[in-house]
């Protein structure tokens, strides 16, 4: 039986010891929470083996869910809902409606939502299961006293002999919830992540469990309460960070982050009269806070640059980091989303890190506005 959390840095090369370290000749199932990330790993284990092991299956977490856990399932569904013989018609990336819908200052009850007891809480009027609320159906479903999770373990048991999920940290609520409740009876699961990258995307930011593991340590004891065998060891050393990148982040944004060192880089402030020079260098991408699509020059907004590897980056930083030059500079003030998504831009680069300070970017800014 494994039952592992594999806690890794940025740049430690999760995908990398995913599609390396699986046996080629077990049935491995290998899930991630966007297509860029399974993009990443069919590319890897294209490198590490050849090609895709014929034994080894690779799907979204939503293609999971439906495929897997919803759809051989349907007439139990339909029973648990009083609705013998029911047939989806398919699955919508819709979004369910809300429960309130604000009204000038307050919140009023939304006609269109429908109770979670009722199927149309799952469904569209035409029969489309609503993508978001999958991992909350499958968690709803019984029959009889038993829930749904324990026959879908032992389905999985049977059919798969690892599972091996990847960017653990990005799944929050119902779909945290359902892994929680599946790895307490899969044989082998292992979760791969980086705690300092979740809530970093444009949404999915709040809910379990960072609702409540707002520091590391607790994030830490909530995996051990369920049973799993943290390692925050193997995956501790950047392959793409340079040890003086690793420095800074770990002085400045205290996050523990080392440096395998294969790569060589400098963290250089831009002074007043190298910003437009650094600015308008084209092998130098640029990343902002936000509103990147308004600058003139190659920009990305920082969580956008999420599991990107460049070859030198130049981060443009807010107000908050004004003075994060100086010896006596603190975190401890910022928002852990803020400094998350702060940890994910100043990470991105294989080469050179350039840091601009606020202030001295306001003075050219306006020229660089489209």
């Amino acid at each position: 039986m494994d039952k592992r959390v594999m806690l890794a840095v940025a740049g430690a090369g999760k995908t990398y010891y995913i599609c390396h370290e699986i046996d080629k000749e077990k049935r491995n199932l290998i899930l991630a929470y966007t297509h860029e990330n399974i993009n990443n790993i069919i590319k890897e284990l294209i490198d590490a083996h050849g090609s895709i092991p014929k034994r080894t299956t690779v799907m979204t977490f939503d293609a999971f869910l439906y495929r897997c856990l919803v759809c051989p399932y349907e007439p139990t569904i339909g029973d648990f809902f009083g609705r013998q013989g029911f047939k989806s018609k398919g699955i919508t990336m819709k979004a369910p409606p809300d429960q309130r819908l604000k009204s000038g200052n307050r919140y009023i009850s939304n006609p269109l939502y429908k109770k979670k007891s009722e199927l149309e809480h799952y469904i569209t009027k035409d029969g489309r299961y609503y993508c978001d609320n999958l991992a909350e159906l499958v968690m709803t479903i019984k029959r009889g006293r038993e829930s749904l999770i324990k026959r879908l373990a032992k389905r999985l048991n049977l059919f798969y002999d690892q599972i091996l999920i990847d960017e653990f940290q990005d799944f929050r609520k119902h779909n945290y919830d359902l892994i929680v409740g599946l790895s307490k009876l899969l044989k082998n699961i292992i979760l791969v992540g980086d705690y300092y990258q979740h809530s970093v995307a444009a949404k999915n930011n709040s809910g379990k469990p960072f609702e409540k593991c707002k520091t590391y340590s607790s994030f830490l004891k909530e995996l051990e309460m369920h049973g799993f065998e943290v390692d925050n060891v193997t995956l501790q050393e950047s392959r793409r960070c340079s040890k003086s990148i690793c420095e800074f982040v770990m002085n400045k944004l205290e996050i523990d982050i080392e440096s395998k060192r294969i790569y060589e880089g400098t963290v250089k402030w831009v002074g007043e009269d190298e910003l437009d020079s650094v600015l308008n260098d084209k092998r130098i991408v640029k990343l902002v806070y936000s509103r990147a699509n308004k600058l003139s020059f190659d920009v990305l907004n920082w969580s956008y640059s999420k599991g990107d590897t460049l070859d030198s980056a130049c981060v443009i930083l807010t107000d908050d980091f004004e003075d994060m030059d100086s010896d006596n500079f603190s975190v401890s003030k910022i928002s852990p989303i803020t400094r998350n998504k702060l940890y994910v831009a100043l990470t991105r680069s294989k080469g050179d890190l350039y840091l601009v300070k606020s202030s001295l970017f306001k003075k050219c800014k306006n020229k660089y506005m489209i």
